[in-house]
């Protein structure tokens, strides 16, 4: 019994080994190196990609993946949007463009005149004192004075001597400078009016007023010649007296004495003054 079960067990082995059994497959070579697709389809070698395999990048690879994009995007820029309107005019808006701003260079600086045709150097004398009563010579001195050049006192032309040929006089009269300021001095052509010459101002100085009041009188009224007068100095208000020829702070000298003023005159510039009495408290 035991050899009848081992026998029919090897039948059934042996029928299943040649009857049942399929072959394995056959795993399939990859196609060499230049096979085409539609050669490998033909072969019957052709494989479907599988799917690939979608990762989740994390918060700080996605922020750099985002960077990454924004660099390596070579769109222009539209620059219209920069204009204060907001809207899609380039035009300047009311704060303007910083790409259409312009500001206009400053102007060069004006170039300076061609110098006049006459120089003048210098004058003598440069200034004067007003109300002195004297007239005086005046010199103009220069370079390339015209034959008939002529004196402009103040732009008034004046009777003029040529001295030189760089030199021409005038006479100055006392009512010329009667009082302070300026008088440009300058020489002109008589026959050519556009040949002219550069300014020199002549000064006219104040004429010096006596640092003193009259205070008084001392003497009696019928020899007046021998009467003194009482003055105080404006600075130290120091009382001092003086008869008729004295002078007063070494210039002043007194010519007449009266109950109410006095006269003066300058000795230096012959310049006359009448003080009023002042009689006014200590």
């Amino acid at each position: 019994m035991f050899l009848a079960a081992l026998g029919i067990v090897f039948a059934a082995v042996f029928i299943y080994q040649l009857f049942l059994k399929s072959d394995p497959p056959r795993a399939r070579r990859a196609a060499p190196a230049g096979v085409t697709t539609q050669e490998k389809a033909a072969s019957g070698t052709t494989q479907t990609p599988a799917a690939p395999r979608i990762r989740q990048l994390g918060n700080a690879a996605q922020v750099e993946a985002a960077r990454q994009q924004l660099l390596s995007d070579m769109t222009p820029l539209n620059l219209r949007q920069i204009s204060s309107g907001g809207g899609s005019s380039a035009l300047p808006g009311a704060r303007g463009n910083i790409f259409a701003y312009f500001v206009e260079p400053p102007p060069p600086p004006p170039l300076p005149p061609p110098p006049p045709p006459i120089q003048l150097v210098s004058l003598q004398p440069q200034s004067a004192v007003a109300g002195v009563p004297r007239a005086f010579t005046l010199a103009v001195s220069g370079n390339k004075i015209p034959a008939d050049g002529q004196i402009l006192f103040d732009g008034i032309p004046r009777v003029t001597k040529r001295v030189s040929d760089t030199q021409l006089t005038t006479e100055v009269a006392p009512g010329d400078y009667s009082y302070p300021r300026n008088i440009n001095i300058g020489v002109k052509s008589k026959s050519n009016p556009a040949e002219n010459s550069n300014l020199i101002p002549f000064v006219v100085q104040a004429a010096p007023e006596p640092g003193f009041i009259y205070k008084g009188r001392l003497g009696t009224l019928n020899q007046p010649l021998y009467n003194y007068g009482l003055f105080e100095l404006t600075g130290s208000r120091e009382i001092t007296r003086a008869k008729v020829g004295d002078t007063i702070t070494g210039v002043w000298r007194v010519d007449a004495i009266s109950a109410d003023s006095v006269d003066l005159t300058h000795t230096q510039y012959e310049i006359k003054r009448r003080l009023p009495l002042i009689d006014r408290p200590r």
